[in-house]
């Protein structure tokens, strides 16, 4: 049985990995791809705007992105794929291709890459399981005169029409597209599913089970079924009702917060251990320095605060000199709910003590929206940005800060340009889903 294993290449011994690094990454947003992203966070811009014609009595406003599965696939390659699918590996050859693991069509993994050791986390908060309603309307489809056909039969869907629905599909077409055969996970967490992908990647990559990981968050149920992705957070409240003023409704921390702005996007990250990395002699943009996730058992729409600091701990904790490493920058989630930045700073506060007001806090969902399954994973990008630039994006539209965060250090108004070492990057999600990461600028 060894000997076999070992003439397939199969490498018995796992290779913990003392230092995680970050070699790579891919977005598209609302503000446009990763590049434009990020100039237009720094410029102030935002991506919300008033969705035409109106779907819903109380919002219709969303923040949309630019992606044609055309401009990427042919007609036959697309049938087994949904929109968030053919996302899922568009990303993932962005973020390779940054990375450099990629052959010289840019399509599937080089040579000398070990796909049986490149793990893929793709997952979305919803994902393509919307795409169910198409099964549901074929079977259920109308006769001429608009009286539905007594006889309702399977015959009638498209054979395809299950893989463009089943949840794990984003992740296991984006490997069959690189040729990746490494540890798979595909978990929903939520609005924490972004962030949670990229923490269960560093994971993988540092408990030795793949030499490089693929993390991706997405959501993109606002192209095909608006009515739907709108309807489920309009019927519980959650969402912004500013719609005289799409670009001012996200709000976060501001005393006029109403809820957040619904939107689409994807962030694509590749983790990498750094003795990996530097063996092919790829570039760092960023070190993993700690991660931690949970769920805190508490409740099905407000978090713990409590239990999101005990995260926060985990991952600033180092157990090499029994210390925390310090926090030059937060990435908040913040949403921009009455209930969800009350919540957060509160355990930003547990976490921090006294120390919280002295660090600078940015809340880029004041531009994006909430990308729900992609936020987490698009934060960190952002995060990695401005670590290397040196420039913290400005919180949109925090006017008049509430008055229980009156102390707190804000980015307002402009950008913040500050040498910064570290960032911190937080996720929450419905049913107490946690997600944090820490990453610091590269030091060889």
């Amino acid at each position: 049985m060894l000997e076999r294993a070992r003439v397939r290449g199969l490498e018995l011994e796992r290779k913990p990995a003392e230092r995680v690094v970050v070699t790579g990454y891919w977005q598209l947003t609302p503000l446009g791809n990763t590049e434009e992203t990020f100039q237009g966070l720094l410029e102030g811009k935002s991506g919300i705007k008033k969705l035409n014609p109106p779907i819903n009595s109380r919002t219709n406003i969303a923040g949309l992105i630019e992606f044609d599965p055309n401009d990427y696939f042919y007609k036959k390659e697309q049938k087994p794929m949904a929109e968030e699918t053919a996302m899922a590996i568009v990303g993932a050859r962005g973020a390779a291709a940054m990375a450099q693991i990629l052959d010289s069509d840019q399509n599937i993994l080089l040579p000398s890459i070990n796909r049986n050791r490149v793990a893929m986390c793709v997952a979305s908060g919803i994902g393509p399981t919307h795409n169910l309603i198409d099964v549901s309307d074929t079977i259920h489809r109308k006769d001429k005169d608009g009286n539905e056909d007594i006889v309702k039969e399977s015959r009638r869907v498209d054979p395809f029409g299950g893989l463009r629905s089943f949840p794990e599909q984003p992740n296991a077409q984006a490997a069959i597209a690189l040729k990746a055969s490494g540890w798979p996970i595909s978990s929903a967490e939520a609005c924490a599913t972004g962030l949670s992908a990229v923490v269960e990647a560093a994971r993988l990559v540092k408990e030795g089970y793949a030499d490089i990981a693929i993390a991706i968050g997405l959501e993109q149920v606002l192209k095909k079924h608006q009515e739907l992705g709108i309807g489920i957070f309009a019927g519980m409240h959650v969402l912004s009702t500013k719609n005289e003023g799409p670009e001012s409704a996200s709000k976060p921390f501001d005393k006029d917060r109403d809820g957040f702005v619904e939107s689409s996007g994807i962030g694509a990250v590749i983790i990498e251990s750094e003795k990996h990395a530097l063996r092919r002699g790829a570039k760092i943009y960023a070190e993993v320095l700690g991660f931690d996730k949970s769920i805190d058992g508490h409740d099905l729409t407000e978090a713990d605060p409590d239990r999101i600091a005990d995260s926060i701990t985990h991952a600033l904790y180092d157990p090499k000199t029994k210390t925390v490493h310090q926090v030059d920058a937060i990435f908040a989630h913040a949403t921009s709910t009455p209930i969800g930045d009350r919540v957060e700073i509160q355990a930003l506060r547990n976490a921090f003590t006294d120390d919280l007001p002295n660090i600078p806090i940015a809340a880029i969902k004041s531009n994006l929206g909430h990308l729900m399954g992609g936020a987490g994973a698009v934060n960190a990008i952002v995060a990695i940005q401005s670590l290397n630039a040196g420039k913290i994006p400005h919180i949109l539209n925090l006017k008049n800060p509430d008055e229980e965060f009156s102390d707190l250090n804000f980015v307002r108004n402009q950008p913040l340009e500050k040498q910064i070492n570290t960032v911190l990057v937080t996720a929450y999600g419905f049913g107490g889903h946690n997600a944090v990461v820490i990453f610091g600028k590269y030091k060889g």
